[in-house]
């Protein structure tokens, strides 16, 4: 629970926990992992979603601080949904925290670190620190350097079972001895064994006795000769050398036979099965980025959209126990136990998987709330009412950390908002079958709960806190108000789709017609939402209670009545706390946008909550919360783009006007794959998947008539303000205005975001390809820098090259720029190449733009041209010249790592033979300057030789 102080009382408000999952049982000798991967996407969906995705990580440049102080941790983090592993310290002394959903106590029911990896490499004492969090390969790779010799690592842990690896690749210098030692979750030492080549560590959460889970660790190193002393493996790695560090990781939950099946897991492991492993490892991680995407132009939003579905995918999967409040990246003590704490946090990560359709994501949800259910129904007895009643602090398998009801009795109903708001958007029968049961149980209790007001005709909630530990009266909360009407319409729909209780079903829809409406004051002249009819009026301290009722509550829609939707804008308006605050913004975005709140001030600030909000793990963080804020960007975005929970789908429904947008496969209520695109204040298509049939209901975002193509063949024109179209399973729909032929619309669809407003440009890309703006080829920038002791890179050249080449190394399509040169020595060595002239109609910085491109600078590894050990070809970077005459390398611009954009300051930082990506905040620097050209620089002073590479994917927007 979070304590918040206000005029000297003290007020609690609600929180909850989230999911995640991964099963675990013996095959034949090993112990594998069966992980429900997402359906097969579409083609298109998954060229876009992986294209992007592939274009953000995140960056430390000196190792983490924020570890064990109970809550986020700000490191670079990895997970398969069940194990999680948080990096920190550096390759002299690296600690890799391991989190496991399933070690809780037994006693105190909070969960515990399961243990910890320290790698050692005392002989890199005072190296740089240089490690990326790949979000879409699921890893994190560190280059640390000290003189002439790197150590480079890349760690993963496996999708597809309970494997943790780490890889080692140590170039130049002398050999460096390496020590791995294994701990408990506290860094003291373990149990420890040998078995074959394996040291087994053998660690329990809390005091390992009575039923607390255990687990074993079992580790050995893959490449180099190993020995072993205490809990310490060794190896000595020479220049040149390579060597793997496998770790299985199997608890008594996952099996009985949790020590011989984490030896089974390493025990025959080649290398050649290793990377078997890192392929079906990454192709888990590329099947899951293809389940949807979105685009915009605020790359910083964006980024932690895709951030924020990595998270959610380390932390949740099918089959295993769900993470507690801080995910499975437990370092030490959490606070507030780690739990489920069901009055808000549980719930609000698991919305994320709504919309962005990664509904797999949400299936550990559910055993934690049904396995309570016996004792929900002895608390609701015992309070002298039927049905179940639920506290605040749940844990694993029917247990509890916090069985204090802190005066709420809304807890089962928030709980139950995932599950019907999981049946409203996919219809999945099979689910509401699973879940239906207990929601009746929560029906039952506010059957007998709700008290009935002859006098006004309707049912009242008396004392039941918003927050915690407000006593009596506390009447119609609003927050209460909305999720039991979310409860009993789930009821109604799932019984009318389950053909069951349709009797029952006649109360609840009574009940539904008459909750007490949403209660309301006045506050500096305006009508807002009220926190409760009597008790508790409205608070502005960083909480979002007046709006829950819009959402998850679903209370208040644009589809509402007028005097509603004003009174909740307003009520958005007056929150002005809840943008940043510790609890309102896994919530409260997503409620702004349903209401049609400014859209440029909701982007505004959801720019804040990705980068002045986040660490470089894109996690977003508020004091006390945790990965409930996995919804802040997800839901917030998506209601912004997409909205169909008053089943009416409406695309772009709370968008900034000239602010293009696209988005692919969104999840809309029954079960409706749509895809659409903004471009110049007109929405160009929408294509609808119909994944369960019946009917689809939208408004019409066409000023006239809509041409409607279904499977490929034109079935004319509809026209009207909201349009319902009839499909069966499997249709898919393409809507256009009247008279655009399929073709069009299919371009379109696989079309990235488009720059520009439809009549002037604001923003310049190309890929490079054939129908992207052609560059120049081979010229020289003679005023912007020219070219100076360089000449061509061999076979005749008389000059520096920069061109496109087809067929050769491209980051996407066929096409990218290669550029080449020799260096000839001496204190100036450059080549600044022109590729663009935009003179004739210069492209304004104003204050937000961002330069963003892929670079492949290449080795003799890759290049027969290239000397053995020259890192030439990464002293290159893009570079502007703007309409005075300055350039973007001489002006103090960075990159997303802090480093100079100068060319000569890329050198050694870029990775060989890799496609890096670079962006720059133009804004920074550069504000409301203009672009003349677009370069290309090499610049290394001194330097003889080769260089070579490719650049793709530029972006100015």
């Amino acid at each position: 629970m979070k304590i918040e102080a206000r005029l000297g009382t003290l007020r609690l408000h609600p929180r909850k926990a989230v999911s995640v999952a991964v099963v675990m049982g013996l095959a034949g000798a090993m112990v594998t992992t069966t992980l429900a991967r997402p359906a097969q996407a579409d083609p298109v969906t998954a060229n876009q979603a992986w294209r992007i995705a592939q274009q953000y990580t995140g960056v430390w440049t000196s190792p983490p601080t924020q570890l064990t102080g109970g809550e986020t941790v700000d490191a670079p983090l990895l997970g398969n949904g069940d194990i999680g592993v948080a990096v920190g310290g550096s390759i002299a002394n690296q600690t890799m925290y391991v989190g496991k959903n399933d070690f809780f106590s037994s006693s105190s029911h909070a969960i515990k670190p399961l243990g910890r990896i320290v790698v050692k490499a005392a002989g890199l004492s005072g190296s740089s620190y240089h490690v990326v969090q790949d979000i879409a390969h699921g890893e994190v790779d560190g280059s640390y350097t000290l003189g002439s010799q790197t150590l480079t690592t890349a760690s993963w842990v496996d999708a597809n079972s309970g494997l943790a690896v780490t890889s080692f690749k140590l170039t130049g210098g002398s050999a460096q001895s390496i020590g791995v030692t294994l701990q408990n979750g506290s860094g003291g030492t373990p149990t420890v064994s040998t078995t074959g080549n394996d040291l087994d560590a053998d660690v329990a959460a809390d005091t390992g006795t009575g039923s607390d889970p255990r687990a074993r660790m079992a580790a050995r190193i893959i490449g180099q000769t190993q020995s072993v002393s205490g809990n310490t493996l060794s190896m000595t790695l020479p220049p040149g050398g390579t060597a793997t560090l496998v770790t299985g990781i199997v608890s008594s939950v996952d099996s009985s036979s949790w020590q011989s099946g984490a030896d089974a897991l390493v025990q025959n492991l080649t290398q050649t099965d290793v990377g078997n492993h890192n392929t079906s490892h990454r192709a888990w991680w590329q099947n899951y980025w293809s389940q949807s995407f979105v685009e915009i132009p605020d790359k910083a939003v964006e980024k932690s959209w895709y951030g924020s579905l990595y998270l959610l995918g380390c932390i949740s999967r099918s089959g295993k126990s769900a993470p507690g409040l801080w995910g499975n990246w437990i370092t030490g003590a959490m606070n507030w136990n780690g739990d489920y704490h069901t009055n808000y946090n549980y719930e609000a990560p698991f919305y994320a998987a709504l919309s962005t359709n990664h509904i797999a994501q949400m299936d550990a949800y559910d055993q934690p709330v049904l396995d309570w259910q016996s004792a929900g129904q002895a608390l609701a007895t015992a309070n002298g009412y039927t049905g179940v009643l639920y506290p605040v602090g749940l844990s694993p398998q029917g247990t509890s950390a916090d069985t204090a009801l802190h005066n709420q009795k809304s807890n089962a109903a928030n709980l139950a908002s995932d599950m019907v708001m999981r049946f409203e958007y996919t219809g999945d029968t099979a689910y509401a079958t699973k879940v239906y049961a207990w929601l009746k149980q929560v029906g039952l209790f506010w059957q007998s709960y709700l008290t009935w007001d002859s006098a006004n005709n309707r049912y009242v909630i008396s004392n039941d806190a918003p927050h915690e530990d407000q006593s009596y009266p506390q009447t119609n909360a609003g927050l209460s108000l909305g999720l039991v009407h979310l409860l009993f319409q789930g009821l109604i729909d799932m019984s009318t789709a389950l053909n069951q209780d349709t009797t029952t079903r006649a109360t609840w829809q009574n009940i539904v017609s008459h909750l007490s409406a949403l209660p309301t004051m006045t506050l500096n002249g305006q009508t807002i939402l009220r926190e409760t009819e009597v008790g508790s009026d409205f608070y502005n301290d960083g909480n979002d209670i007046d709006s829950q009722a819009i959402y998850p509550g679903g209370l208040v829609g644009l589809d509402s009545a007028s005097t509603l939707l004003a009174t909740a804008k307003n009520t958005i308006g007056a929150l002005t706390n809840a943008w940043h605050g510790g609890n309102a913004p896994a919530t409260f975005y997503a409620a702004a946008a349903r209401v049609g709140y400014n859209p440029s001030t909701i982007l505004t600030n959801l720019h804040d909550e990705a980068t002045t909000e986040s660490y470089p793990n894109m996690a977003v963080h508020h004091n006390g919360g945790g990965v409930e804020n996995i919804n802040v960007t997800t839901s917030g975005l998506d209601e912004m783009l997409l909205q169909s929970f008053q089943n009416d789908v409406k695309f772009f429904p709370d968008w900034p006007a000239n602010t293009n947008a696209k988005f692919g496969d969104l999840l809309a209520y029954g079960n409706f794959l749509v895809s659409s695109s903004l471009y110049g204040n007109s929405v160009q298509y929408a294509r609808v998947v119909s994944q369960s049939g019946g009917s689809f209901t939208f408004t019409n975002p066409w000023p006239g008539s809509v041409e409607v193509y279904r499977n490929g063949t034109d079935t004319g024109t509809v026209s009207g303000s909201k349009i319902t179209l009839t499909t069966a399973a499997g249709d898919t729909l393409y809507l256009a205005p009247a008279g655009t032929p399929l073709a069009t619309v299919q371009s379109e669809l696989a079309q990235p975001l488009q720059t520009g407003t439809g009549t002037t440009s604001s923003s310049f890309s190309s890929g490079f390809e054939s129908t992207d703006p052609a560059p120049l080829a081979d010229t020289v920038d003679t005023s912007g820098g020219g070219v100076a002791s360089v000449t061509g890179l061999c076979c005749g050249l008389t000059g520096p090259e920069s061109s496109v080449r087809t067929g050769e190394t491209a980051h996407t399509g066929s096409g990218a720029l290669m550029y080449s040169g020799s260096g000839q020595g001496g204190s100036a060595v450059h080549a600044y190449m022109e590729l663009y002239d935009l003179s004739a109609s210069p492209l304004a910085i104003g204050s937000g733009k961002t330069l963003s491109y892929w670079i492949y600078p290449q080795s003799s590894a890759t290049s027969s041209w290239l000397a053995a050990g020259s890192s030439n070809s990464s002293c290159t970077a893009v570079d502007l010249v703007f309409s005075d005459g300055s350039t973007l390398r001489d002006s103090g611009a960075v990159d997303q790592n802090g480093r100079s954009i100068h060319p000569a300051q890329q050198c050694g930082k870029l990775t060989l033979d890799a496609w890096n990506h670079v962006t720059v905040n133009l804004g920074t620097n550069n504000a409301n300057k203009q672009i003349s050209r677009i370069l290309v620089g090499y610049d290394n002073p001194n330097s003889t030789g080769g260089y070579r590479g490719y650049v793709d994917d530029l972006t100015i927007g």
